[in-house]
This record gives structure tokens, C-alpha cells and sequence, in this order.
């Protein structure tokens, strides 16, 4: 049984993780459907005060915010609101868990292939995933055991009504994505970045 922290699990592919990884592991997950809303720096206070005291094995990183829209239709507050979650969250996250992380802890970053590419309609998203690429790749050459998975579009309602991006991309499938995270987990795996 391994020490699992999941983070924003709510639907898509939060959930799909955690459902399957709970049948043999001990899994904590936190999101703002259970009050925990990583954009808020008071939240990091409460994380630490609800995790077991055993030392974590793995922590999986997907908090995110998927926006695709012309620059100039979007205000401030919302850009900030992207940049903190997809990319601050996660080292604020890491911070506040230092004393629950060791040199054997595997940390894996859900990012998406869009840091590796350059569209329009997509600036400020871009620009947070493209950070979060950076700090994973920095931050494998002092932790060893990171990890990063860059999804295509997620095969899930997620996108649909937001703008024709099937067109675009082919579809990553949930199913994908937990093999992935499986075989990190049990070592079948140790790329540092993963693309589906």
C-alpha cells in the first residue's frame, strides 16, 4: 500500500485516477468541490493539517484550468487565476509539503502537450503549462524522481462547447493516462516527460 496524494480530484481525469488507484493504496485528494480551493494561498495552511502522518510515496499534480479564448476576451483576474492554478498551485503545494516528501517520493506532473506547441486563442493557458514544463524538467535535476505527462485533449466532456479542438489534436484516452501513471508507480516507467 503506497502513500497516494491526488490533487483536484473532481471529474475527468482526477477521478478516473483516483478511483481505480484507492482499490490498493492509501489515497488523499484535494479540490475545490471538497474545499480545498488551490487558488487561495490560506488553502496550502489546510493541506498539511489533513494529511496522514505517514511520509508520501506519490504525489500526482493536475490542478488546472483549461481556457481557450482570444486575448483580448479574457480580464486580468481570470489570466491570474490561470497562471496561479496551473502553475503556482503546484509549487505552493510542493512547498507546503516538504516535510511529507523524501528522496525516494515520486512526483508526477499531469501537464499537456500544448507547452510544446504554439497556438492562437490559447496565450496565457499556454504560458502556464509552458512553466510548468520548465520547473518539472528544473526540478528532476534536484529530485530525480519527477515526472511529467503532457495529454493531448482528454477523451471527456471537459472541452466540448468551448472551441473545435478536436480538429486540432487527436484524442488522449483516460485509460492512457492511468497506464502511464501505473507504470511509474511500479517502475516500468522512468522518462522524465511522457507524451500521449
Amino acid at each position: 500500500m503506497k502513500n497516494i496524494l491526488i490533487t483536484w480530484a473532481s471529474k475527468w481525469i482526477w477521478a478516473y485516477l483516483e478511483k481505480d488507484l484507492r482499490e490498493n493504496n492509501n489515497i488523499f485528494s484535494f479540490s475545490k468541490s471538497n474545499g480545498f480551493d488551490l487558488i487561495k494561498k490560506g488553502t496550502f495552511e489546510k493541506i498539511e493539517d489533513n494529511i496522514w502522518e505517514n511520509m508520501l510515496d506519490i504525489l500526482i499534480l493536475n490542478a488546472g484550468v483549461w481556457e481557450f479564448w482570444l486575448f483580448e476576451e479574457i480580464n486580468l483576474d481570470k489570466y491570474e487565476n490561470i497562471i496561479n492554478l496551473n502553475l503556482l498551485a503546484n509549487i505552493r503545494i510542493l512547498k507546503t509539503l516538504e516535510n511529507k516528501i523524501n528522496k525516494n517520493t515520486k512526483i508526477i506532473f499531469i501537464g499537456s502537450i500544448i507547452s510544446k506547441k504554439i497556438m492562437k486563442n490559447a496565450a496565457v493557458y499556454q504560458a502556464s503549462k509552458f512553466g510548468l514544463r520548465w520547473f518539472a524538467g528544473w526540478l528532476r535535476k534536484e529530485w530525480k524522481k519527477i515526472f511529467l505527462i503532457n495529454p493531448k485533449i482528454v477523451n471527456t466532456n471537459f472541452h466540448k462547447n468551448k472551441i473545435d479542438l478536436e480538429k486540432r489534436f487527436e484524442e488522449t484516452s483516460l485509460d492512457s493516462i492511468l497506464e502511464v501513471v501505473k507504470n511509474i508507480i511500479s517502475w516500468n516507467e522512468e522518462r522524465f516527460e511522457i507524451d500521449l
